[in-house]
C-alpha cells in the first residue's frame, strides 16, 4: 500500500470519530488572526477531508484552491468581506462550483463541515460575505467557468473573538443558557420556538421529540450559524418525514439563504447520523402541502 492510500486509510478511520456534538458546542467564527502560516500537514488534511468527506449532491464539481494573503487580502477590498470590509487572515479558501441545482446549498453544506474540521484541529474559519463573484475572479485572474459560492478566512485565532456559543447544557435542550452571538443582540431561539409537529404553528415540545429519538438534531441543529443570526430555519416532524423551510428575509439575498439551509442541513444530520442513523436530505418541497406562510420557504426534507 503506498503512503498516500496509507494516509487516506487513516484519515476515514479518524474521520469516524469526529465528534460534532462537542465540536457544535465550542466552534467559533474567528474574525481576528495570528501572523501565522497554518502547518502544510494541516492543510493537507484539510484538503483530504473535503475531497473524501460526505457531501450534500454528489455530483457537483468544485474547484478549491488555498490562498495566501498576499493573493488575497489586498486584492479583494471593497469587493469581499460584511459590509465590504476584508478579513485579514493568513490562508483563504476560494470555492468554485458547478453551476447544477442547488449547488450553492452543496457549498454551505459541505465547507461548514471542513470548518468544523478546522476547528477540530485547531484552526480558526470564517465565511467571508460577496456580492459579485464574477467581479472576484477577474480580479483574482481566476479563469474558470464555475461560479464563486465560498471566501472562507483560515488561520489561527487571536482570541479577540466572543465564543459563538458557551454554557451550552444537555440537561435543558429547550431553553440552555447560551450566550448570545457574535456581533447580534438576539438570544438562541429553543427547541420548542423552531421545530412544529404536523402542521405548522403546533410547536412540538422536547418530550414528543425525545420519545422519538430525535431531539438532538434539532437541539444542535439549532446553533447553526447563519446570517446576521436571524436564525431563520424552522422544521415540521410529519410521522417519518422531517421538513426544513426558511424564512425570507429582504435584507438577506438568495445566496445567503441558500448557503444557511445547506449548513442546518449539515448539523440537523451530523448529530442524527452520528447517534441514530443515516439520514439523507432531499431538495425540494415534498408531496404533501404544509400550509407554510407565505414569508417561509421549503428548501428540503428527509426520512427518519
Amino acid at each position: 500500500m503506498g503512503i498516500y492510500n496509507l494516509y487516506i486509510l487513516v484519515f476515514k478511520m479518524e474521520e469516524i470519530f469526529m465528534d460534532y456534538k462537542n465540536l457544535i458546542r465550542k466552534v467559533k467564527s474567528v474574525r481576528d488572526y495570528k501572523n501565522v502560516t497554518v502547518n502544510h500537514e494541516i492543510l493537507y488534511e484539510l484538503k483530504l477531508f473535503y475531497k473524501n468527506e460526505k457531501k450534500l449532491i454528489d455530483n457537483i464539481e468544485l474547484e478549491v484552491f488555498v490562498k495566501s494573503k498576499d493573493d488575497i487580502y489586498e486584492q479583494l477590498k471593497g469587493l469581499a468581506g460584511y459590509k465590504e470590509k476584508m478579513i485579514e487572515a493568513p490562508h483563504y479558501l476560494i470555492v468554485l462550483s458547478e453551476d447544477k441545482d442547488h449547488y450553492i446549498e452543496n457549498t454551505g453544506y459541505i465547507f461548514e463541515n471542513v470548518m468544523l474540521k478546522a476547528y477540530e484541529l485547531g484552526v480558526g474559519s470564517c465565511w467571508i460575505t460577496f456580492k459579485d463573484g464574477d467581479a472576484i475572479k477577474k480580479k483574482l485572474m481566476i479563469n474558470s467557468d464555475k461560479k464563486l459560492t465560498a471566501i472562507i478566512a483560515l488561520g489561527y485565532d487571536d482570541n479577540k473573538s466572543k465564543v459563538v456559543y458557551e454554557n451550552v447544557s444537555d440537561y435543558n435542550p429547550s431553553k440552555a443558557n447560551i450566550k448570545k452571538v457574535e456581533d447580534n443582540t438576539s438570544d438562541r431561539l429553543g427547541v420548542e420556538d423552531i421545530v412544529f409537529i404536523k402542521e405548522w404553528g403546533k410547536r412540538a415540545t422536547v418530550d414528543e421529540l425525545t420519545s422519538r429519538g430525535i431531539l438532538d438534531g434539532f437541539y444542535y441543529g439549532r446553533l447553526a450559524p447563519s446570517t446576521l443570526n436571524r436564525q431563520p430555519w424552522r422544521f415540521i416532524v410529519d410521522d417519518e418525514v422531517v421538513v426544513l423551510a426558511i424564512r425570507k428575509d429582504d435584507y438577506i439575498n438568495s445566496y445567503e439563504d441558500k448557503i444557511d439551509s445547506g449548513i442546518v442541513m449539515l448539523y440537523f444530520e451530523s448529530i442524527i447520523d452520528n447517534t441514530l442513523f443515516d439520514v439523507t436530505w432531499n431538495l425540494g418541497k415534498p408531496e404533501k402541502v404544509y400550509n407554510v406562510p407565505d414569508d417561509f420557504l421549503i428548501v428540503g426534507y428527509c426520512n427518519i
